[in-house]
């Protein structure tokens, strides 16, 4: 009976590792497949999943995150990581030095793979099913058209204003560049109240995104050109907070929007364009404006670049000064890690039904400006 077992042993093992094969790869087809199979359906998804199994599905995981002061999901990250490189370092070792070597390193690599496709499919469960749900300016009412140069030139002069008048106010480094007094994370739960008041001017944008969490090791993130990133496993925000603070309000209000359910990149900026305004703490309504000024200055550029000069000459000095360093801090990060991180991401954005990629991000703009002809700025 032993010699008997002996024999059958491998043929389960492979029988084993066959069927972890079969079934990561099914997995992983039907995560890659989301995308087509629920596209023409955002009708459903919004109404079945955006406004019905979603937000108890991040209320839920969130009232347990939330608990946790520090980013699960990036330590979870690191864990992962670590115990995939151990567990294949191990099995190559055991390939020359043990009789089924082979055997353990092919369930092992079935094993990962399953895994993979497991958490890709709870990646859209939690979360990314949201990328196929009505477009936001529908639920807003939003007209997005063609705006005239006239009306961009007049958004980016009227948010110069605000912007400029807001800044003399503000707290400035040894340099002259803009530096809050208050810490970080009390102003990331600031955020929180100003979602509140958003809520109730625009009743379709959900009241309570939980705060936003500092990465660890935000380093890591700027050499991938990334100023927050949404978890939807864990439901956490995660913000960079080694950039400079310049924008890093508005980043921590992007990620809260993915939050609530907002998953198109243009869209979540203009929803965390429109909490920072809603503050009460003026550090973050200038996080926004200068937000703003960037997208919406940028365009003008493009549409117009002796109008684009003419509006900068209202900016003042000291935006000036933020802006200059804002932009030689991200210059510093520039190079093949972050050129490959944006690949990355931008082959991410349009495989999940946003055609534009990572140029969906300057594409707010246009939803800016069809706020501000509906709402005023």
């Amino acid at each position: 009976m032993t010699h008997q077992s002996n024999l059958e042993k491998p043929k389960y093992t492979i029988a084993v590792i066959i069927a972890r094969f079969l079934s990561a790869a099914a997995l992983i087809f039907l995560g890659l497949s989301w995308p087509r199979l629920l596209a023409g359906k955002s009708a459903w998804v919004e109404r079945v999943y955006s406004e019905g199994i979603y937000p108890l599905i991040r209320r839920v995981i969130s009232a347990l995150t939330r608990l946790v002061p520090f980013s699960i999901a990036e330590f979870l990250l690191y864990a992962i990581v670590i115990s995939i490189a151990l567990v294949l370092v191990t099995r190559l070792i055991q390939l020359f030095l043990t009789q089924n070597g082979f055997a353990r390193l092919m369930r092992s690599v079935a094993s990962i793979l399953l895994a993979g496709g497991i958490v890709l499919n709870l990646f859209y469960l939690t979360w990314g099913f949201n990328y196929f749900r009505e477009p936001l300016a529908q639920r807003m009412e939003l007209s997005v058209t063609s705006r005239s140069v006239d009306e961009l030139e007049a958004f980016v002069r009227k948010t110069a204003d605000e912007a400029r008048a807001l800044r003399e106010m503000l707290h400035e480094d040894e340099n002259g560049v803009f530096a809050p007094q208050e810490s970080t994370g009390s102003l990331f739960l600031a955020l929180s109240d100003a979602y509140g008041s958003l809520h109730e001017e625009i009743p379709v944008i959900p009241p309570d995104p939980t705060r936003a969490k500092q990465i660890f090791w935000s380093e890591g993130l700027s050499w991938q050109g990334i100023s927050g990133i949404y978890i939807g496993l864990t439901a956490e925000p995660n913000v960079n907070v080694d950039q400079p603070p310049l924008l890093l309000f508005q980043a921590a209000a992007h990620e809260m929007a993915h939050q609530t359910g907002i998953a198109s990149e243009n869209e979540a900026e203009l929803v965390g364009f429109l909490a920072c305004l809603r503050s009460s703490d003026p550090n973050i309504r200038y996080s926004g404006l200068a937000y703003a000024l960037v997208v919406a200055g940028n365009a003008l550029f493009d549409a117009d670049s002796a109008r684009y000069l003419a509006v900068t000459d209202t900016y003042g000095d000291a935006i000036w000064r933020d802006f200059s360093a804002y932009s030689v801090y991200w210059k510093s990060f520039s190079g093949e890690i972050r050129e490959n991180a944006d690949r990355r991401n931008d082959a991410y954005l349009k495989h999940n039904s946003q055609p534009s990629g990572i140029k969906s991000y300057g594409e707010a703009v246009d939803l800016l400006l069809a706020y501000a002809a509906k709402y005023g700025t």
